[in-house]
């Protein structure tokens, strides 16, 4: 950042401008634009903005690295958190009801003469059904608690939680940048 550093002390001399009145035109504090000039500090996408109001695009482009994280949007990890954190949310309601692995499970009973059977399904089929010449008949439905919705709820509230903690600590770095400005 000495590359911008230097392009910004050139660009303030060229208009003959102290360091306090390029600050107050910039819109950012003195001790801050002293910091960019001597390259201690790595501008925000706001700054930079505000710099090229002032200076002119083109003068400050030239010296910004093109990999830089100053190239990235700014709300680019609120909107990967946000994406997280629907992900999780819409996994957890998949585990909560059911929608991959459904828990309930229907016991149902078929007796002809000496002929016994039982059909365990997940699927509803009455109270009664026939299934070519045997009549079943419903004699049980339980509950079966399924290790994948465990793990989807697990994994949701995983996700939900990491999205939150992301979303404040960018929010927090964003404060803290924005105070020391």
């Amino acid at each position: 950042m000495q590359a911008l550093g230097m392009e910004l002390k050139r660009l303030r001399a060229n208009k003959k401008w102290t360091q306090a009145f390029a600050a107050r035109e910039i819109g950012i504090q003195q001790s801050y634009l002293s910091k960019l000039e001597n390259g201690q500090f790595i501008p925000s996408t706001e700054v930079i903005e505000k710099l090229k109001l002032c200076y002119g695009e083109a003068c400050i482009d030239k010296c910004l690295p093109i990999n830089s994280a100053i190239h990235k949007p700014s709300h680019i990890i609120l909107i990967m958190s946000l994406t997280l954190f629907m992900c999780g949310l819409i996994a957890w309601l998949c585990a909560t009801y059911e929608i991959f692995y459904p828990q309930t499970y229907f016991t149902y009973q078929a007796k002809l003469g000496d002929f016994l059977a039982f059909n365990v399904t997940q699927q509803y089929q009455g109270e009664r059904f026939i299934e070519g010449d045997v009549t079943y008949q419903i004699v049980g439905e339980r509950q079966v608690s399924r290790i994948e919705n465990r793990f989807l709820v697990v994994g949701s509230a995983i996700c939900i939680l990491i999205s939150i903690v992301t979303a404040l600590l960018s929010q927090r770095h964003r404060f803290i940048n924005v105070e020391s400005r």
